[in-house]
């Protein structure tokens, strides 16, 4: 029996966009078979490239305060608006380190229609609610088939790369403009998106410095370890415990969540989104074979690499000030 014609990344069955054996589309050395979609996966407990037991403690903490520090800034001197600005260029660099990757691997993603997506759709949500996280959405689908339907053929990959393409658009576009839904909570009731959006970075920057702390103290039993053997049950139930502990002090001081079940929630489901967060990132980077998605800050990557928790967080912020609604407590 023949054997079918393999499929290139970066084209369709056969013809010119299929990649010679050995090579990537573009005549590059074709990269090792655990990294792509179709390669074998590393067997669990084998040592992981993005494993982050080498990152150090007193750095963690400093960058998470540093965050949070700059949001007091701005929140104090500007308003709503100058935070969905920062939220904006973090997403712009996140979306160029996501892109660069992924190209680096030997996809062919639009790289101006979903950088474009990301960084806009803070600004749309924030602005348009809802209707603008639907907006960017479909721009960025349908603006990313245009492309392929204007390119020569299938060698330009249209399946892998338009998915490509709005699988970054879907994980920080989407996730990402819940942080202008969120913030857009200030324009109606006060102070409630910038009150909740710190209390997000308070949990986020605990859960991670907790679970550090706590992995690399007493951290036994690997929670994913096809993903990432340096993260342990222990350190996961230390975060968690970090981000109660912290939301509930902070509040203190907030005038939206003051309630003290309110409070203990929001805490308990930061504290759990948080993580699964930061394992998707690296289950991202374990399939691209790559160590981190960028190197903004020395032994932590780059933004996206630090942000990952917050990305999954988001949502669950913004549907817990419409369910909980707790400004009426």
């Amino acid at each position: 029996m023949r054997t079918p014609p393999r499929r290139g990344i970066g084209g369709g069955l056969g013809g010119r966009g299929t990649a010679p054996r050995g090579e990537r589309p573009g005549n590059r050395p074709a990269r090792s078979p655990r990294a792509g979609s179709g390669g074998r996966q590393r067997p669990e407990g084998e040592p992981s490239l993005d494993h982050k037991m080498g990152r150090d403690m007193p750095t963690a903490v400093g960058v998470g305060l540093g965050l949070a520090a700059l949001f007091v800034i701005l929140n104090v001197l500007g308003s709503a608006w100058m935070v969905v600005i920062l939220v904006c260029v973090f997403m712009a660099i996140g979306a160029t380190e996501f892109f660069t990757k992924t190209t680096e691997r030997g996809y062919h993603p639009v790289t101006a229609v979903g950088i474009a997506a990301i960084t806009l759709g803070p600004l749309a949500a924030y602005n348009l609610g809802e209707t603008g996280v639907v907006l960017t959405l479909t721009f960025a689908f349908v603006a990313s088939a245009l492309v392929f339907i204007a390119s020569p053929g299938l060698q330009s990959g249209p399946l892998p790369n338009m998915a490509m393409t709005n699988l970054g658009v879907m994980y920080l576009g989407l996730l990402g403009s819940f942080g202008g839904l969120v913030l857009a909570g200030g324009g109606k009731y006060g102070d409630v998106g910038t009150d909740t959006m710190f209390l997000l970075v308070v949990g986020v920057v605990a859960a991670d410095v907790g679970a550090l702390f706590v992995g690399q103290a007493v951290g036994r039993t690997p929670l994913r370890g096809w993903i990432s053997p340096g993260k342990t049950v222990e350190g996961f139930i230390g975060g968690l415990l970090a981000s109660i502990i912290a939301v509930s002090l902070f509040s203190a001081k907030n005038g939206t969540w003051n309630g003290k079940g309110n409070v203990l929630l929001f805490g308990l489901g930061v504290g759990l989104l948080a993580p699964i967060g930061d394992l998707t990132e690296s289950m991202f980077k374990r399939n691209l074979d790559i160590k981190d998605f960028g190197t903004v800050i020395k032994g932590h990557g780059g933004v996206l690499d630090r942000f990952d928790g917050f990305l999954f967080a988001l949502p669950f912020a913004y549907y817990a000030l419409i369910v909980l609604q707790p400004w009426t407590r």
